[in-house]
């Protein structure tokens, strides 16, 4: 809901004082979403008069007087903005339409005015002066009455299918898994680009995986199984053709429902007790964050630099861009340059060869599963059970890396989350990012940490870096 006072110039004054007048609050009009309910109220210095010809829309059948300049003005704006003259869709005594008392005490006019979107005409319920309010003014205070049917607007998100990539740890469908990346990398050749080789590689994962690991369905509770989740869905075929069938299923239906609801929460309560007596606060507290059922609603109503909110998903973008590139870009430091350390040369200096497929194969087994994929949707669990085959081709394109002197350019693509230190998240200034790179990405930074570490650690103490 949006509300705009104003003061518009009087008759007599200027064509170009009432055009600037207009102009403004036109700018201020075409700053605020459609689709939210504005208010316009002021005194407009107008008489809009009684006659609707052509203005239907706009004046009702109540108005008063004759129409001059400023009034067809005002009617004008209404009509461009869709908005209702609400003075003029009540009926009132005419000491209850007056708002303006002339200085001889005799003549009254109509000159102020609330104007609505013609979209929210039925949440105005009545417009009236009150002649009882003393102000000090020649003007009656305007009362109007507004009644909103408010309804929280959460706009769907496209629902993404995310697959269970825990089958994978099954012995046939991991079995079936390599084999099918056997069959698709022997017809793919390997690219001398490092970037077609990743993308090759994080496709043909990407494909084999996905036809093994079913999507995750929806449950409206936790404790529902997929087998009562199919069994459902068979009591919606049968609902159609079957009614005797169909009432069988929901007995089982609901036996079944019952009967998992008290194993999970049994499991949930040995779950706590164990995690307690082992002193594992973090799955004991997440556990219980997960009981509550509190949930922080995320709100895309954030402010700008300047204090003002953004309207539209493009300027929302653009001010998370803002942040982050303020976040992450600082100035060079002025003053002198500083001197580098004298750092001083290893006895036995790191080779510089090329990595071996069993140092990948380490790389890869010391990954930690059940983390959230990058852009190339690869997980941990895709490439530790993916065989020699898989290890073979990361090993391939870290070679191929190592010779180029390249990395592919996707892997410098980072997805940012942003996740918000306060109860409040207007003010992008109190959020953190979290950023998710690929998992090839980080295959290859697991092995060459673990490369340093292993070289650093077969030189001597006196040679070793302080920061190893």
């Amino acid at each position: 809901m949006h509300m705009i006072a104003i003061y518009a110039p009087t008759e007599v004054s200027t064509d170009e004082a009432k055009d600037q007048f207009y102009s403004k609050l036109q700018e201020v009009v075409d700053g605020i979403p459609k689709r939210d309910l504005l208010l316009i109220a002021g005194d407009f210095n107008a008489h809009s008069g009684a006659n609707r010809l052509g203005w239907e829309t706009v004046l009702g059948n109540y108005g008063v007087g004759e129409m001059n300049d400023n009034g067809l003005r005002m009617l004008s704006f209404a009509a461009t903005n869709s908005l209702i003259i609400g003075n003029s869709w009540f009926r009132h005594p005419k000491w209850h339409q007056r708002t303006w008392r002339a200085p001889n005490g005799k003549d009254t006019s109509v000159l102020d005015y609330v104007m609505v979107n013609n979209r929210f005409r039925s949440s105005l319920r009545d417009v009236r002066a009150m002649r009882g309010a003393d102000c000090g003014s020649d003007h009656h205070l305007l009362r109007a009455l507004v009644r909103l049917k408010l309804k929280r607007s959460t706009p769907k998100p496209v629902p993404t299918k995310r697959h269970d990539w825990r089958y994978l740890s099954d012995p046939i469908i991991k079995q079936q898994f390599q084999l099918a990346l056997s069959n698709r990398f022997e017809v793919l050749t390997q690219s001398e680009d490092v970037d077609k080789e990743a993308e090759n590689i994080a496709q043909t994962v990407q494909k084999c995986a996905k036809i093994l690991c079913p999507v995750i369905r929806k449950r409206t509770q936790p404790w529902i199984s997929d087998a009562c989740l199919d069994i459902i869905d068979q009591r919606k075929r049968a609902k159609l053709v079957d009614q005797t069938q169909y009432r069988q299923l929901n007995g089982e239906v609901r036996q079944r429902l019952k009967a998992e609801r008290e194993t999970y929460w049994n499991n949930v309560a040995t779950e706590l007790e164990e995690a307690a007596n082992r002193q594992e606060y973090r799955t004991l507290y997440a556990t219980l964050r997960r009981l509550s059922g509190k949930v922080r609603p995320i709100s895309n109503d954030i402010q700008k630099s300047d204090g003002t909110f953004v309207r539209t998903a493009a300027e929302r973008l653009e001010r998370w861009r803002e942040f982050f590139h303020q976040l992450y870009n600082h100035e060079s430091p002025t003053g002198p340059p500083a001197s580098p350390p004298k750092i001083a040369f290893p006895l036995h200096p790191v080779p510089e060869h090329e990595p071996s497929i069993e140092e990948v194969k380490i790389a890869i087994r010391l990954m930690k599963t059940g983390k959230a994929a990058g852009s190339d949707e690869v997980t941990a669990e895709a490439l530790k059970y993916g065989g020699d085959i898989l290890a073979q081709r990361v090993h391939s394109l870290i070679c191929l890396m190592w010779c180029s002197n390249q990395i592919p350019h996707t892997w410098k693509v980072a997805t940012i989350v942003p996740s918000s230190r306060k109860a409040t998240q207007r003010t992008v200034t109190t959020t953190k990012g979290s950023a998710c790179y690929p998992l090839l990405e980080k295959s290859s930074c697991v092995f060459y940490s673990y490369d340093y570490k292993n070289c650093v650690s077969r030189l001597p103490e006196k040679s070793k870096p302080d920061f190893a």
